[in-house]
């Protein structure tokens, strides 16, 4: 009902303004012309498809001989006749012909069956003797369909329409746009009618405690210039009433001028955030164009979703996978929302039931390369996404909401756990996604816990155990004197499984003491100062990592020691 309104709204608002669009016609405006094109429908195409002719002009035009051709793209100079004017054929001033199928909705003037295809494609317009318009879409198409440069190819459901009505400098590329909700028989525009779009930050995220700037532009849709008029644009942040951020919009907009404005939000909290433009223009007759909504973070990620299990190497058979958790208060709608690296992100794709894409607090929701191969393995629903980015041992994830905002980003390296059939699981999903400690590999007799709880996660912070390494430094030259160092470690629980490696001051792995292995709370082991190759480390300073795990406890024990080297 929404959608008729707005179309009865269109109608009187252009009878009633015929003079105004008399008044603002000037060379760039076309006597007769195609005003719209629908040739992909929603759905089967039969009987909807639709040419539409405007009289531009301020006489009335006889259609006697008249013809409407199809264009086929695929072939040099392939035209179909669909349409000869008949003697009472007529176009009035301001007014419309309409050539369409039998379910065209108002019934055409003349009801005919096209064919009309995606492009490249075109349609042709002669008086019976001459050319009087040409329009043609997609590419690649031959010179003799279309005028300057081909019209971009709209999606189904969507028409090519004229905005302005009657706009013509024979350049299809410039002249036509695509119509969300087509318009057979009705002005393609109103007399006045802002619309507004929000140019995305993308994957931009704004320093904590600096200002937030959101980029808008406002666009004359309709045939009459705002001159002597204005307009405010708000920025509301969170569901708050009151706007965050506003500006006024000054400037005169001829149809299909528009202006970039920027609202700026001076105290923006760390998180993620959802906005909403809003343009308030007191002449505008459809309100529908005039709200923008986007997201931004600032500070870093964060915020509804975190990752929070990641399968990047499946034993053969298998498929790779990328668990996520919602860590919010509410239920996250995930339609529209990507995942993929710092390069590329892939839409979230599903069968078409909502339940699917809605993830309750606390809940999860596991996207797989191959959805069917996880059947069975996890608790909660799998989805997949539109294509796959293969992932490795050191890899990024990142995943985006609708508007592409990040979400949650981690970059793991193979040092992190993980491997041939067993998962890397996070620590805490509250806790910080960079951070090494949070992560580890899934210690499940079957490898993975995806769709449930990870077999590593903590319901508490970790705990601090000891570390120390006697006697520092080491002196490894072969005299029996600091040969071999003495490590010795104290946890807070009495078993766990721990991981020790050395790192040098530049943070790569020099040597792993110990991998995985189970442990009791007090122990020491020997290291005579030797790398993973087994051949001596230079002299210089070094990093022993301790990190501990006992999922039995619930406790998760990390300890530093620093020790030097001297040969």
């Amino acid at each position: 009902m929404e959608s008729v309104r707005f179309s009865v709204i269109r109608a009187l608002v252009c009878v009633a303004s015929l003079s105004s669009l008399c008044a603002v016609l000037s060379p760039s405006f076309a006597a007769v012309v195609v005003n719209e094109v629908l040739y992909d429908p929603d759905g089967p195409d039969t009987g909807l498809e639709f040419v539409e002719i405007a009289n531009c002009g301020d006489e009335v035009v006889l259609l006697g001989g008249w013809t409407l051709e199809t264009g086929n793209g695929a072939n040099h100079d392939d035209w179909t006749l669909e349409w000869i004017g008949g003697d009472l054929d007529h176009l009035d001033p301001g007014e419309s012909f309409l050539i369409g199928e039998a379910v065209v909705t108002p019934q055409p003037d003349h009801g005919t069956s096209l064919d009309l295809q995606n492009g490249p494609d075109a349609v042709r317009l002669t008086d019976g003797a001459v050319v009087v318009d040409l329009v043609g879409w997609g590419e690649p198409l031959f010179p003799e369909y279309y005028e300057g440069a081909p019209a971009s190819d709209a999606p189904s459901g969507r028409s090519l329409a004229r905005t302005p009505d009657c706009w013509d400098h024979d350049q299809n590329a410039g002249d036509f746009s695509e119509c969300d909700a087509p318009t057979p028989g009705v002005k393609n525009s109103l007399a006045h009618d802002l619309s507004l779009t929000v140019r995305h930050s993308g994957r931009h995220i704004f320093d904590d405690g600096g200002p937030v700037t959101v980029a808008c532009v406002v666009r004359n849709i309709g045939f009459v210039s705002t001159e002597g008029t204005g307009a405010v644009l708000e920025l509301f942040v969170d569901g708050s009433v009151d706007p965050a951020a506003s500006a006024l919009v000054t400037e005169d907009l001829s149809p299909r001028d528009s202006i970039d404005l920027a609202l700026t939000w001076d105290v923006a909290a760390s998180g993620h955030h959802l906005a909403t433009a809003r343009l308030v223009y007191a002449l505008d007759a459809d309100l529908t164009s005039n709200t923008a909504s986007t997201s931004f973070a600032v500070g870093g990620p964060g915020g509804f979703l975190a990752v929070n299990e990641i399968a990047h190497s499946p034993e053969e058979g298998g498929t790779e996978w990328v668990e996520v958790v919602n860590v919010s208060r509410d239920t996250v709608d995930v339609r529209g929302w990507s995942l993929g690296d710092d390069v590329d992100a892939r839409f979230l794709a599903s069968p078409e039931t909502v339940a699917l894409h809605l993830v309750a607090p606390d809940e999860y929701l596991v996207v797989a390369k191959d959805a069917e191969l996880l059947d069975g393995a996890s608790s909660s629903p799998v989805v997949e996404t539109d294509g796959w980015e293969a992932l490795s041992a050191d890899d990024t994830v990142v995943l985006l909401d609708r508007y592409g905002t990040p979400i949650d980003r981690v970059a793991y390296v193979k040092r992190w756990g993980g491997g041939r059939g067993v998962s890397l699981e996070r620590v805490r999903a509250d806790m910080p996604p960079d951070d090494p400690n949070n992560w580890g590999s899934s210690v499940s007799q079957e490898g993975s816990t995806p769709g449930r709880a990870n077999s590593i996660q903590l319901s508490s912070l970790p705990s601090s155990g000891t570390l120390t390494v006697t006697p520092n430094p080491l002196t490894p030259n072969g005299d029996g004197v600091g040969d071999r160092a003495v490590v010795r470690f104290e946890l807070p629980v009495p078993r766990a499984v721990a991981r020790l490696t050395v790192f040098d001051l530049e943070g790569r792995v020099r040597a792993v003491l110990l991998d995985q292995a189970e442990v009791a709370g007090r122990g020491e082991l020997l290291w005579d100062g030797s790398g993973l190759d087994g051949n001596p480390l230079p002299s210089g300073l070094y990093v022993l990592s301790l990190e501990a795990l006992s999922a039995r406890d619930g406790v998760f024990a990390t300890a530093r020691a620093a020790v030097g080297i001297v040969r």
